[in-house]
């Protein structure tokens, strides 16, 4: 049963899908379509997404037919459209044809099936590929698989007459071999790219949800307008963000070097010689005092020297420690506001440093360590649990701590514990101020920082930590421990 009840779930999935990125259509201004249903109460078979033409669009309305199968054991032929699964119940031509049937008076209609399964050769030979009609051939022709040779048996299977099925037959459009679920999803997100919405496993999941209320709901909810689809849309944020974004950029190339959509960076620094990623190599201190800083410090100036300097894309492929470096130079005390891309459960966003913190709250533990210790530890985890590196740096290193504060979200630690800007910004503010005091209580001399967050809550937290003395920065090594890797001069 658990199998059947899988492969259920991913036939629903892959209709709706499918049925989402045809209902899309009706947010383009030039579409034919005036409006759509999912699961229409009187298009029989055909009905698990219809778009229905406007008058004068010179277009035929469209039902469809969805039909998902796990595997590929088995291709579709006019014969075996025409018998009935195990027996039983009506052949799915004779369905589809019983739709067509009782839609046909309403004027022009395409009955449309829409399948991963293939064509058997015998019919695939007579698809046409622009539009997935019959060729005019099939119905000239008698050799097998042709309409000529089979048109009585098939005509008795769906009760009707050859000259009849024939008419049905020339309104058939057969999508075979179409899409998996995974090619499905990638073509959906392009098209909400496109329409300017949302796109990734979120939104989707978002609109999977809807759409299922949809099917739940009888009478007019299951009508789609562009109007209700635009409203469904704002309803559940799916929107893309519109805003007027950077005109300088900042690109720094530490892990590997990646080029980004739209014009080319205003500053670039190719850090990729210092860093390895396979063995989670870094550059020694005198490398970031001799060049990295310096570089650093120079991109900032001459960016510091532009009218719209202030607010800078910020991308690149670094580690945790280099976001910081970056956040830490280009710092909210100076001016700066910056924008970063962050990927976040299967979608990508660009958040930004000056948008208004959440109220989102970190969870402040506290302990003392050795009396005689001159350094504050400070864990920031917000993406898992830090407890077992914790634990085994302070074995590592006997008698430096003089305290050790763990920083971590009030709902603990996980994926996708960051949802938003606003909360990378809250987070952030919270933190500096919880190491200020701690640091102040027990006057340390120097912070160390283990980092177990996303790259641009990092990012968020460098360019917020003034005043705290230096940070000495540390990495998770391949072998599971923390290792220095740069210090932050705060003041």
């Amino acid at each position: 049963m658990g199998e059947q009840s899988a492969s259920r779930l991913e036939g629903d999935r892959y209709q709706y899908l499918y049925a989402w990125h045809e209902l899309l259509r009706l947010l383009d201004a030039e579409c034919p379509f005036e409006h759509g249903y999912l699961e229409h109460p009187e298009a029989g078979s055909a009905d698990d997404v219809t778009l229905h033409a406007r008058e004068g669009s010179g277009v035929a309305s469209r039902f469809v037919q969805v039909k998902w199968h796990v595997d590929h054991r088995e291709v579709y032929s006019l014969d075996s459209l025409t018998e009935a699964q195990r027996g039983k119940g009506r052949p799915l031509l004779h369905k589809l044809f019983t739709s067509w049937r009782a839609l046909r008076a309403r004027g022009p209609v395409e009955v449309w099936l829409v399948s991963n399964w293939g064509a058997e050769e015998r019919l695939g030979r007579y698809l046409v590929g622009r539009d997935h009609s019959l060729a005019p051939e099939f119905f000239s022709e008698s050799r097998p698989g042709a309409f000529g040779e089979g048109a009585s048996r098939w005509a008795s299977r769906c009760e009707t007459t050859p000259e009849e099925l024939a008419l049905f037959l020339r309104d058939l459009r057969l999508r075979l071999g179409f899409a998996s679920i995974r090619d499905l999803e990638e073509q959906v997100d392009w098209r909400m790219d496109g329409l300017g919405l949302r796109q990734g496993v979120n939104p989707r999941a978002i609109v999977l949800d809807g759409m299922r209320e949809w099917v739940e709901c009888s009478g007019e909810v299951k009508r789609v307008t562009r109007e209700s689809l635009v409203a469904f849309l704002r309803a559940r944020e799916l929107f893309a963000p519109r805003e007027e974004g950077p005109t300088v950029s900042l690109w720094v190339h530490g892990w590997a070097r990646r080029r980004w959509e739209g014009p080319p960076p205003t500053e670039e620094l190719d850090w990729t010689g210092c860093f390895e990623r396979d063995t989670r190599r870094h550059p020694e201190e005198a490398v970031w005092s001799e060049r990295l800083w310096p570089e650093l410090r120079a991109a900032r100036r001459r960016l510091m020297e532009r009218a719209e300097g202030a607010l800078v894309d910020v991308r690149g492929k670094v580690p945790l420690s280099v976001s910081l470096a970056v956040g830490s130079q280009f710092s909210e005390a100076a001016g700066f506001r910056l924008r970063a891309e962050q990927f976040t459960r299967g979608e990508t966003f660009l958040w930004r440093s000056d948008v208004g913190a959440s109220e989102r709250r970190l969870r402040a533990v506290e302990r003392e360590g050795a009396p005689e210790g001159q350094a504050l530890l400070v864990v920031f985890q917000l993406t898992g649990d830090a407890g077992a590196e914790r634990e085994r740096f302070e074995a590592e290193h006997p008698g430096v701590h003089r305290a050790v504060l763990v920083l971590e979200p009030e709902e603990g630690t996980g994926d996708g514990t960051v949802r938003s800007a606003g909360d990378a910004v809250a987070f952030a503010v919270q933190a500096r101020e919880f190491i200020r005091r701690t640091r102040s209580r027990y006057r340390v001399r120097t912070t160390h920082l283990l980092l177990y967050a996303p790259s641009t809550c990092a990012l968020f937290l460098g360019q917020r930590l003034n005043a705290v003395g230096p940070v000495l920065v540390h990495e998770l090594a391949l072998d599971g421990r923390y290792v220095p890797v740069l210090t932050v001069q705060t003041g």
